[in-house]
This record gives structure tokens, C-alpha cells and sequence, in this order.
């Protein structure tokens, strides 16, 4: 078959997808469904985020068109089952986006600030809410959250939900205070399953359990204190990278590998690294 050729890219994607799903397509695509390609939904969603963060707009623009390939492809599966269409889907978050700023199309005035519109917008997010309530829906505040988030962003969700809803310390204190109380108990159990010199432990529940009290805090300290927890966690793997990758340009400089070195040899090679990004203007 030849490829489509409207005047629309739109609609171009959009007959392309249908074709690759057609009897005459292509056999991988016609096995998909909405679950088997979610990883592949994930896997854009993260490249897309990761151009920006690279401020790479050539790339940018693929990784978008990439993503939005996802969105026609569950668009084409759901319009196989008669579910839905791209157009309803479209018409759906332009309605939506269109009663959630009436400040732009609507008559209500005095919405001066961001901080403002995000208040306006959970507003209104909550009388949608209410009314899916009538239907039938959960009426549990956090329903709505993805259980398919990241752990941490869904966390940060969690979180935020709850304190709009007036459950929240009272400070930046008190979450460090529990913070360390956390610590404290987390030390008691590492204790209790071994010594803390030992190179690893085993698996314990009890540790994991107060492991996972301890990133929930962080998460929450993080939100306390308006770092994007996500954002925080990325730029510290990001700096661990350069970091490394020069500490292994310098063992490789020298003419040996890492397994060469003992770890305080390394520790050197790190140090100065650390200092050389310094001098460059890094971190």
C-alpha cells in the first residue's frame, strides 16, 4: 500500500497507525495491545524528559513525535473495540482544559498568580471529583493517583494530595525530626540482624519496611522544603555519572582498569575529579 498523503500530518499519523494495524499491516503491530506496549509508552515518556533536561530541541522534536505515536496506537486499539477515538480523546482534554482556566475563557477575572491558577485548578479538579463521586466512583481523596507512577513521584503525590486536605506537619521541623526518628529505628533493626561492618546483609522485612519510612520522608522533606524530589534524585545520579566517568578517564590514563586499584586509590582518582568538574564549573 502507499503512504498516506493528506494535507494534514494528523491525519497522516493517524491513517498510518490504522494502516499498521490493517490485515495488509504490519504482523508485530497487529499482535499489540494496550498493556504489552505500555513499556514502550514509559520508555518515550522518559526519553521525551530526558532531552529536555539536555535542553536538546533537535532530538526534542523525534522523542515528541515518538510519544505522540503512543498516543495514536491506544487511540487505534481503543477504536478497534469501540471504545473511543484520537478525536474524543483530543475533544476530551480540550474541554477539560478549557473549563479549568476560566480566568483565559471564562468571566471569572483576578487570578494574578501561578500559585493562584494551581489553586483555582484543585478547585476544580475537586467538583469533577465530586461529581464522579455521585457515579458511583471511589471516594477516596488519593483514588486518583496512578499506582503505575514512579515510586517517588507517586509518593510526592500521595503527599500532596493529603495536605491540601489539611494532613501535614505543621513545618519543615517536624518532618526532620521524624526524619531522624526514622533513623534512629532503622539503626536499631540493622543492628538487630547484624553487624553494621558487614559488606551486605540479607533480605528483612523489618529493615525494608523502615527503609521505605525513611524515602516517604524524604520525599516529604523534599516537598517541604519545593524540590521536586524526582528532579533532586536525577540531577544526584547525573552528578555521580560525571563524576565517575572521569574518574575512569583517569584510571584509563594511566594505562590499568579499576579492579587494579584498591579503594583508596580510587578514592584519590574521585577527589579529583570532583575537583576538576569544581574548576569547570560543574558540581
Amino acid at each position: 500500500m502507499n503512504p498516506p498523503n493528506f494535507d494534514s500530518p494528523i491525519q497522516n499519523l493517524l491513517k498510518l497507525t490504522s494502516d499498521l494495524r490493517s490485515p495488509e499491516g504490519c504482523p508485530w503491530d497487529r499482535e499489540q495491545t494496550h498493556l504489552s506496549v505500555v513499556p514502550h509508552l514509559l520508555e518515550e515518556s522518559y526519553e521525551v524528559v530526558d532531552t529536555i533536561e539536555r535542553g536538546d530541541d533537535e532530538h526534542l522534536k523525534e522523542e515528541l513525535g515518538d510519544l505522540l505515536f503512543q498516543i495514536t496506537f491506544h487511540s487505534q486499539l481503543a477504536k478497534e473495540r469501540g471504545a473511543f477515538t484520537f478525536e474524543d480523546v483530543a475533544n476530551g482534554v480540550f474541554q477539560k482544559l478549557v473549563y479549568r482556566h476560566p480566568h483565559v475563557y471564562g468571566t471569572k477575572k483576578g487570578i494574578g498568580s501561578g500559585e493562584e491558577v494551581l489553586t483555582q485548578w484543585d478547585e476544580l479538579k475537586q467538583k469533577e471529583k465530586e461529581s464522579k463521586q455521585k457515579s458511583g466512583t471511589s471516594s477516596s481523596i488519593l483514588f486518583e493517583i496512578p499506582k503505575a507512577l514512579p515510586a517517588i513521584q507517586r509518593s510526592e503525590k500521595i503527599q500532596s494530595k493529603v495536605t491540601k486536605n489539611g494532613f501535614d506537619w505543621p513545618n519543615v521541623g517536624g518532618v526532620f525530626q521524624k526524619f531522624q526518628e526514622e533513623i534512629k529505628e532503622l539503626e536499631v533493626e540493622l543492628h538487630s540482624q547484624g553487624k553494621l561492618t558487614e559488606k551486605k546483609l540479607p533480605y528483612n522485612e523489618r529493615i525494608e519496611d523502615e527503609l521505605g519510612d525513611l524515602f516517604f520522608l524524604l520525599v516529604n522533606l523534599s516537598r517541604k522544603l519545593s524540590i521536586d524530589p524526582e528532579t533532586c534524585l536525577r540531577k544526584a545520579n547525573q552528578k555521580f555519572e560525571s563524576r565517575f566517568q572521569l574518574l575512569e578517564t583517569q584510571v584509563a590514563n594511566e594505562g590499568k582498569t579499576l579492579k587494579d586499584y584498591k579503594l583508596e586509590e580510587l578514592d584519590q582518582f574521585w577527589d579529583k575529579a570532583k575537583q576538576i568538574l569544581k574548576e569547570a564549573g560543574g558540581k
